[in-house]
């Protein structure tokens, strides 16, 4: 196997393209505490930094750029991910997202304005025109009772309370919170442009582009997959040109769950084949069913 898969592979050269991607029913673990629930995705990995070619061991090596699919954030994620963009970096604290019985998204915390104050914030979500998550206030609370119309009147809005770092991802504008994605996730960065956003039982929902992708070709032959095509991708001691890889999920009855950082441990835990074309799949098993490892630190 090792002789076959060789042959498959060859070094790289600089200035390689873009390569297209195709993901379906993948759970994306890029943190031990944050996932990403892609339903679909059709977009490209871009080399970044000094690499010539997307290197998938280090995912600050590359960026994705979403052009058409779904993608979910359950709420443990979104709740670790706004930890992560406001701790230290904010006069937010204990900041707990949920959803509301009415479909609404929930937040509550405390705000530091020389003494702490709790607030309870009901929200809708929409998209912005340049592809950020827009958390519109509908209603705010803070000790218990509503504080809206006492903002009003006083001329103070959201932004003259919440103070946070816009580098981290996360900015207040009026009333509103603004998320960009692109910032908000840890590596690697995932942009594109955002059309469309929906709360639902326990997560948000976001639509990239037409939410609809088109089929790579030749198309992808498993259920639940990640799949490369075309320019160069690298990993491990590899450099795959023409690339056609495609990542298959031994057990397609539940989302193939993939680890971004320990990814390498799937594939040896699997098997792999040399298609005619002399592409490869890797047949894998979900990140969830190996062994259980101590937790490895980003």
């Amino acid at each position: 196997m090792v002789a076959l898969a060789a042959m498959a592979f060859m070094r790289g050269s600089a200035g390689a393209p873009a390569v297209e991607a195709e993901m379906r029913n993948v759970d994306l673990h890029l943190t031990n505490d944050v996932a990403l629930h892609i339903r679909s995705l059709r977009g490209r990995f871009v080399a970044q930094g000094t690499r010539s070619a997307p290197y998938l061991d280090d995912p600050r090596s590359y960026s994705v750029t979403v052009d058409n699919g779904e993608v979910a954030v359950d709420l443990a994620s979104l709740n670790a991910l706004m930890t992560r963009a406001l701790v230290g970096h904010s006069n937010l604290r204990s900041l707990q997202v949920s959803i509301d019985t009415d479909g609404s998204l929930r937040q509550k915390g405390t705000v530091s304005k020389g003494i702490p104050v709790p607030f309870d914030v009901k929200a809708s979500v929409s998209p912005t025109p340049d592809g950020r998550i827009r958390i519109h206030a509908e209603s705010t609370k803070g000790f218990g009772i509503p504080v809206s119309p006492l903002l009003k009147t006083l001329r103070v809005q959201m932004d003259n309370l919440f103070k946070v770092d816009p580098d981290r991802g996360v900015t207040v504008e009026g009333n509103d919170v603004l998320l960009d994605p692109s910032r908000l996730l840890p590596p690697p960065a995932m942009r594109g442009q955002i059309t469309a956003v929906r709360v639902e039982k326990d997560a948000l929902v976001q639509v990239f582009g037409s939410g609809t992708p088109d089929k790579l070709s030749p198309p992808p032959t498993s259920m639940n997959y990640i799949y490369w095509r075309g320019g160069q991708l690298s990993f491990g001691k590899l450099t795959m040109t023409e690339t056609d890889l495609e990542l298959v999920d031994r057990d397609p009855g539940d989302p193939f769950d993939f680890s971004v950082d320990r990814w390498n441990e799937q594939l040896v835990a699997g098997y792999s084949k040399i298609t005619p074309q002399r592409g490869l799949k890797a047949h894998m098993p979900d990140y969830n069913d190996l062994p259980r490892h101590q937790p490895q630190a980003r």
